[in-house]
């Protein structure tokens, strides 16, 4: 039986990391209109893998510690599959840090469970709704984010374009950091 419960310290040993690695297939394509920013996908020349490690500001052990801040795991049985971190922006939003979940158990509606804890966080807080970023190179945390909701409204080009992997690039192929949003229902 699947469920989802906060992280506490008592435990946090019951976590593990969980390395997202994907066979991506198309790309997401940003473009700028009169109705302003519009994701769309186009498909890859040939498949390639894709590999999308933990983030280092999302530590749960950090996490935990701060009352500003939640950790939720998703467990089938005892079995850690997946988790989501979240903590308060100043700008009076909830900030999806981290979300994730285990290939194997993906498409199983795990991942809205654990959006649904981060929008109780938000709620319970009274902040305007939940904020998640993500790189343009995972198309489907892209397309699992507008599955779920959320609309795109803003990017950054530069946030990423310093790390040597994406120096390596041409200036046009670098990724993009995507802010994705979605309102509470009384917001």
């Amino acid at each position: 039986m699947l469920i989802v419960r906060r992280i506490r310290e008592d435990t946090l040993k019951q976590i593990r990391e969980i390395t997202d690695s994907q066979l991506v297939t198309e790309e997401a394509v940003l473009r700028i209109g009169r109705m302003g920013l519009q994701l769309g996908y186009g498909s890859l020349p040939k498949p390639e893998w894709r590999v999308f490690p933990p983030v280092s500001y999302a530590d749960p052990a950090f996490l935990i510690q701060d009352e500003s801040s939640a950790v939720y795991g998703a467990f089938e049985g005892e079995r850690y599959i997946g988790g989501a971190a979240v903590t308060i922006h100043p700008g009076g939003w909830a900030d999806v840090l981290d979300i994730r979940v285990d290939a194997a158990f993906r498409r199983q509606g795990t991942g809205r469970m654990l959006l649904d804890k981060c929008q109780s966080f938000a709620e319970k807080r009274d902040l305007v709704g939940l904020r998640v970023a993500c790189t343009d190179s995972n198309p489907g945390m892209c397309q699992f984010l507008e599955h779920e909701g959320f609309t795109l409204h803003g990017f950054d080009q530069m946030v990423l374009s310093q790390s040597p992997e994406e120096r390596t690039k041409p200036r046009s192929r670098r990724a993009s950091l995507l802010y994705f949003y979605r309102l509470n229902q009384k917001g």
